[in-house]
C-alpha cells in the first residue's frame, strides 16, 4: 500500500476536509475549548490519511484534561467519560470522536489494565501499540507532525512494529490487533515484532474474557476477518484463548460468502469459531469469552445442531420437517452448521433452509383464519403452522389451496370438539 507524502499542514487540513461538516465543527470546538495545552490528531486517523484511506473514528489527544475539555466543547451533548483513564467520547454526525488526556502507562502484571499518569505528548506516543499508530499532528496553532517512533517509515515499508520488547506482555490483546491490522492493510509484521508475538502469545491466557471477546468482535466485523483469524490460528492466539477455538480457510470462505444482511455477522462468526467445540466444552467457551446474549445463543445453537445430523440425513426428509428442526435455533447457528457439518446431505438441507425454506410463510394471515372460523387463541397459530408445512411440502401453492386447507382445519376442530393442539390432520389430502 502506497503512502502519500504530506506535510503536517497538509495532513491537518486533509483531516478536517475528510470529516462531515458537523464533525469538523466538533473538532474545531475541542481545539477552541482547550486550556494551555495543545490538541493533536493521533493514531488511526493520521495513519489512514498517510495511506489515503477513508477515515473512521477520530482520536484526539490534549495536554489538558480531556474530560474538562469535552464538557466545555459539547455542553448538553451525550458525552461518555472514563474517569480512570481521563478520556471522553461523543458521536457527531455518525463520526465517533475520542478525546484522551496525554498520558503514559505502566503495567503491574501481564494482561492487566495499566496505571496512568499525565505526561507530555511525546511520552503518550511512545506508550502506544505500534509505530504506525504513534504519529500525531497538532491541530492548534502552527501544524506540527510528531513521529518519534519512525511510524512514517514503517508505513512506507508496509510494516507493523511494536515500540518495545515488552509490548505484547504488557497488553497481549495487541497480538490480535497486530494480526487484524496486517490483514486489513496488507502489511507484514516486522521480523523482530513477529518473533516477539510468537514468544509472548501465551500471555493471552491471562487477559480477561471481555477484552478478548472485544478484540475478536472487532476482527469479525472487518472485511478481512477471515485472513486475520487464519493468522490467529497459525500464531496460536485462538487456542491460547481457549483450546477449543479453531479457524481455517473454509470458515473464512463461509464468512465472506454469507451476506451480513442475511444473518447477523458477529454471532455467525462466533458460531464458526466454536463449530468444533464439544457439548462438554461449550459452556466453558461462553464463560471464557463472556459472550453477550446473541453470540451466546448462536454458539449454543451450533452445539444443539450437531446431534441432529443423523436425523437430517435420513432419506426422504421433508422440507417441513427440516424447518421444524432448524427453526428452533438462531439463523447464525444454522449458517455455521451449513458450512461445517460433516455430512454433505445435512449441509445441503441447512443451505436450503437458509436460502429458501425459512422464508416461506402462509399467504393467509391469522385474521383470515379467524374469519374462516378458526377460534381465536392457540388454534390460529396451529393453523398457520399447518398451512406453512403444506406450502413447504408442495401441497398448497396458492391462496385457494390455503383457504381449502384452513376450512378442513375448521371442520376437524368442529367435528372432534377437541382443542387444536390435539388435532392431527394430514396436509396431503389423504
Amino acid at each position: 500500500m502506497t503512502m502519500i507524502d504530506r506535510s503536517a499542514a497538509s495532513l491537518s487540513a486533509s483531516l478536517l476536509r475528510s470529516l462531515p461538516p458537523a464533525a469538523q465543527d466538533a473538532v474545531d470546538r475541542v481545539v477552541a475549548e482547550r486550556g494551555s495545552g495543545s490538541v493533536y490528531a493521533v493514531g488511526g486517523a493520521v495513519r489512514d490519511l498517510l495511506l489515503a484511506r477513508p477515515l473512521g473514528d477520530i482520536d484526539l489527544v490534549t495536554e489538558d484534561d480531556a474530560i474538562e475539555v469535552a464538557t466545555r466543547a459539547f455542553p448538553g451533548a451525550k458525552v461518555t467519560v472514563h474517569a480512570r483513564f481521563r478520556t471522553a467520547s461523543t458521536v457527531v454526525d455518525g463520526t465517533r470522536i475520542d478525546i484522551a488526556t496525554s498520558r503514559n502507562e505502566t503495567y503491574a502484571r501481564p494482561g492487566g489494565l495499566p496505571r496512568i499518569a499525565r505526561a507530555p505528548i511525546e511520552q503518550d506516543l511512545r506508550r502506544r501499540d505500534f509505530s504506525m499508530n504513534a504519529i500525531a499532528v497538532r491541530l492548534d496553532g502552527d501544524a506540527v507532525l510528531l513521529d518519534p517512533c519512525g511510524g512514517r517509515s514503517d508505513i512506507q515499508a508496509n510494516l507493523i512494529r511494536v515500540l518495545h520488547d515488552g509490548s505484547f506482555v504488557d497488553d497481549p490483546t495487541r497480538i490480535f490487533r497486530a494480526l487484524r491490522y496486517a490483514a486489513r492493510l496488507g502489511f507484514a509484521l516486522e521480523a523482530h515484532t513477529a518473533m516477539l508475538l510468537r514468544r509472548d502469545v501465551g500471555y493471552l491466557g491471562m487477559v480477561g474474557g471481555e477484552r478478548v471477546r472485544r478484540e475478536l468482535t472487532l476482527m469479525l466485523a472487518e472485511e478481512t476477518a477471515g485472513p486475520a483469524l487464519e493468522a490467529c490460528q497459525v500464531a496460536g492466539a485462538l487456542r491460547t484463548t481457549h483450546e477449543a477455538l479453531h479457524w481455517d480457510a473454509s470458515k473464512s470462505h463461509a464468512l465472506a460468502e454469507r451476506p451480513a444482511t442475511d444473518v447477523q455477522r458477529i454471532p455467525f462468526g462466533f458460531a464458526l469459531l466454536t463449530a468444533n467445540v464439544t457439548a462438554a466444552d461449550i459452556d466453558s467457551v461462553c464463560a471464557r469469552l463472556r459472550l453477550p446474549r446473541n453470540e451466546d445463543a448462536a454458539v449454543h445453537g451450533m452445539a444443539a445442531l450437531a446431534p441432529l445430523t443423523d436425523i437430517l440425513r435420513r432419506p426422504g426428509a421433508k422440507p417441513s420437517g427440516v424447518v421444524l428442526l432448524l427453526d428452533r435455533v438462531p439463523a447464525p447457528s444454522v449458517a455455521a452448521y451449513a458450512a461445517t457439518a460433516p455430512d454433505a446431505i445435512a449441509r445441503q438441507l441447512a443451505l436450503r433452509y437458509l436460502d429458501e425454506w425459512r422464508h416461506v410463510r402462509p399467504i393467509l394471515s391469522g385474521r383470515d383464519l379467524q374469519d374462516l372460523g378458526v377460534p381465536a387463541g392457540p388454534q390460529v397459530q396451529r393453523g398457520l403452522q399447518l398451512i406453512r408445512a403444506a406450502r413447504l411440502d408442495g401441497w398448497a401453492g396458492d391462496r385457494g389451496d390455503e383457504r381449502a386447507l384452513a376450512l378442513r382445519f375448521v371442520k376437524s376442530i368442529r367435528d372432534s370438539g377437541a382443542e387444536a393442539s390435539g388435532v392431527e390432520m394430514r396436509v396431503n389430502g389423504e
